[in-house]
């Protein structure tokens, strides 16, 4: 949700790292003959708990990169809706971070491409013409 030109710390910091994320890899993968296109969607405000998810090519990035999603207190989204809400976080070894880096996305849009081995028990390459990289986000988280 965007309240007065202000959206949630988590949700802008996701989005400002997929578009760094995206613009990394491109020229990578467009030497392969991969396209990569970002992709915002916006969730209803009853869905805040699906928001700040990075999808490639319909996967989720945590499922690429071997992590958990997990969710917790949002004092961004809190501040912004005037209550206590609680966000999508990511846990990777036992740590948990609020959004993803954009290190951390380009991984797994490289190992969606296939030329990065994949972590997650099930992971299979998409290699092809494109790459779809979502963001998904909340109308009540940004």
């Amino acid at each position: 949700m965007m309240i007065d030109g202000e959206t949630c710390e988590r949700c802008g910091s996701t989005w400002d790292a997929a578009r760094a994320a995206v613009a990394a890899v491109a020229g990578e993968l467009a030497g392969l003959g991969i396209a990569v296109d970002l992709h915002d969607r916006p969730l209803p405000a009853d869905r805040v708990a699906d928001s700040n998810r990075v999808l490639v090519n319909g996967r989720s990035a945590e499922a690429w990169l071997g992590a958990t999603a997990v969710e917790n207190d949002c004092p961004s989204c809190g501040d912004l809706l005037g209550e206590p809400t609680c966000c999508r976080a990511y846990e990777f070894d036992g740590e948990v971070a609020e959004s993803l880096s954009a290190e951390l996305i380009a991984q797994a849009i490289r190992r969606a491409a296939g030329i990065a081995p994949t972590t997650a028990a099930g992971a299979h390459t998409a290699a092809g013409p494109s790459l779809r990289v979502t963001l998904v986000t909340s109308d009540a988280c940004g």
